[in-house]
């Protein structure tokens, strides 16, 4: 269709490098064809349009205007535009309601194209050796965790020339490290760069926070690169900040301070990342944009202060999840927009308190917000 032709065009320009102007009117044109087609394709969403009133989808001029869905929405009810589609849940925790999306092929290569555009971008085109802070998929393992850890790891190790996982089992089905595998990294040759890669809380918990390890031998240098991404919240209880991770990182595994990325990313969004580089913010590509509200009027505040974050992501077809409104509170860093020439917006998001369920965007919504 006349969309996906639109969201094609646009994930063939590099994910950086538009100007902002530019940017937003290739956005707003495939925004406004988003609303179109999942008004036409999915019910639900169509009896939510019109219940609210909003603005016809033909006037909307700033992205400010673009109708959202509070991520809550997608713990609640079934939405889906499109006819064959699989199912995917996210890794939310267990005693909360986990978010329910449907993905169709399309939505899957677009998520994909986006994904691997921003990886590379990061680790540049040439694919490296992955050393994975995880323990090896185990095909025959009813492990409903791991397969849910590993799904989500998936699309990061699309650049893997080769890869090592550094944990293992025990007898116990305990997850340890797996030393044959650390040791490699203790002899890698100066001229080869790894990616160490995996979830925020598994690096810390197994790997830096481990006193058996002795860091002094591994021989890191600056050119190798670490990924980390998944939930701030278990390494938060051990009071560590993202700063200080960074920190640590730098300090024992000798990687410097650029090349830690830390990413950001939702299940109900999949494919749109936002990169961190050591302690900046996280950085918003071409494929997507983000607006910061009020979170008692819902007004856009201005860059500096504090909201629940919007995020705009051309991606998907299958649901209507282009604009969804979460319950991360966060700000844009850059101060003043006269700065932002080029598409280098950058945000930071507020960690997630223990009662983000009970003051989430929603109480803020009224009644007839909800699908």
């Amino acid at each position: 269709s006349n969309l996906q032709f639109l969201i094609d065009k646009l994930l063939q320009l590099d994910p950086f490098d538009l100007e902002k102007n530019q940017k937003k009117y290739i956005l707003i044109e495939i925004f406004k064809k988003q609303i179109n087609y999942h008004f036409n394709n999915c019910q639900k969403y169509k009896k939510w349009y019109l219940a609210n009133n909003f603005i016809n989808y033909k006037n909307i001029k700033e992205y400010k205007d673009i109708p959202f869905i509070p991520s809550k929405v997608f713990k609640l009810t079934n939405l889906i535009s499109s006819k064959k589609y699989k199912k995917i849940q996210s890794s939310g925790t267990t005693s909360s309601l986990k978010s329910t999306i449907f993905i169709d092929k399309q939505t899957s290569i677009n998520q994909t194209k986006s994904l691997s555009k921003i990886l590379s971008y990061i680790i540049g085109k040439k694919r490296k050796n992955y050393y994975i802070v995880d323990v090896e998929p185990n095909k025959n393992s009813n492990n409903n965790i791991m397969s849910a850890r590993q799904a989500g790891m998936l699309g990061y190790l699309m650049g893997a020339k080769s890869k090592t996982y550094l944990l293992k089992l025990n007898n116990e089905n305990k997850i340890i490290v797996n030393n044959d595998n650390l040791n490699k990294l203790k002899t890698l040759p100066k001229s080869e760069s790894v990616i160490i890669i995996g979830y925020t809380y598994m690096i810390y918990q197994y790997l830096l926070n481990n006193k058996l390890i002795n860091f002094d031998n591994i021989a890191l240098e600056n050119q190798h690169k670490l990924i980390h991404f998944g939930g701030w919240k278990k390494v938060i209880e051990n009071n560590i900040s993202k700063n200080e991770f960074t920190k640590i990182v730098n300090k024992q595994l000798k990687i410097s301070i650029d090349n830690i990325f830390d990413i950001y990313g939702f299940t109900e969004q999949l494919g749109t990342i936002y990169v961190s580089s050591g302690y900046r913010g996280c950085k918003v590509s071409n494929y997507s944009h983000v607006l910061v509200r009020d979170p008692i009027t819902l007004e856009e505040v201005e860059n500096g202060k504090i909201g629940f974050l919007q995020f705009l992501s051309p991606l998907p077809l299958s649901y209507p999840g282009f604009s969804i409104l979460n319950d991360d509170l966060g700000m844009i860093t850059n101060k003043s927009s006269k700065i932002n020439i080029n598409n280098n917006l950058e945000f930071i998001v507020n960690p997630r308190t223990d009662n983000a369920e009970d003051r989430g965007c929603g109480d803020t919504l009224p009644e007839n917000y909800y699908i």
